[in-house]
């Protein structure tokens, strides 16, 4: 079970647009350092699962908050598709997610999905994003290892930075992903603290 720190932003147009140029290596950024090996696109399609009606009845019966089948591909190399089933346990911290997440490989998904669905679960929520992914190191906590998707999410621009496992206490890390975002020009006032399926639905904060 690893440790897994986020912050998730919305983006205007120009503001993708300035990310994209910095972690494609067209332009640089003082204090930010991309991984050498540069970005990964992947597309991402999540199928959530619950064995109940609404986010209030499962959250009072302690369901986990992600119950997930993630299928996910190169965009240079669609048809070698991966799975893999997800359970994740979400809190909510000074407007910071700290996730324990259990993931593993998974060969067949459509037997997994069928497992649930013989168990009582239903499909409740569908995520799809084409995201551009890079790790990054960054002067506002030395020797971290930052993971950063400037994402498009059922068509909705995002940029997600999550610090996963590392031994730096989870208040150092949560000050230090503000401090990657301000890198950007970007107002952390404005980081978005709901689910992906609130937000994809319009819900207020």
């Amino acid at each position: 079970m690893g440790r897994e720190i986020e912050i998730k932003i919305p983006l205007t147009d120009a503001e993708y647009e300035k990310i994209f140029k910095v972690i494609s290596g067209e332009e640089t950024l003082p204090g930010l350092e991309v991984a050498a090996e540069g970005l990964e696109h992947l597309l991402k399609s999540d199928a959530y699962f619950s064995r109940y009606t609404t986010r209030e009845e499962s959250k009072a019966a302690g369901e986990p908050q992600v119950i997930r089948i993630r299928s996910e591909a190169s965009a240079d190399d669609i048809a070698n598709e991966r799975s893999y089933f997800c359970i994740k346990r979400k809190t909510i911290e000074n407007g910071i997610e700290l996730n324990r997440e259990d993931e593993t490989f998974v060969e067949k998904p459509d037997v997994i999905r069928d497992l649930l669905l013989f168990s009582g679960y239903h499909q409740f929520f569908e995520k799809k994003k084409d995201a551009y992914g890079v790790h990054c190191r960054s002067v506002v906590l030395p020797g971290c290892d930052f993971h950063l998707e400037l994402e498009m999410v059922n068509n909705l621009k995002y940029i997600e930075v999550e610090v996963t496992d590392g031994t730096d206490a989870a208040d150092d890390v949560r000050m230090a992903l503000e401090k990657f975002m301000e890198l950007f020009g970007l107002d952390t006032s404005k980081r978005d603290k709901r689910s992906w399926m609130e937000i994809i639905q319009g819900n207020t904060r």
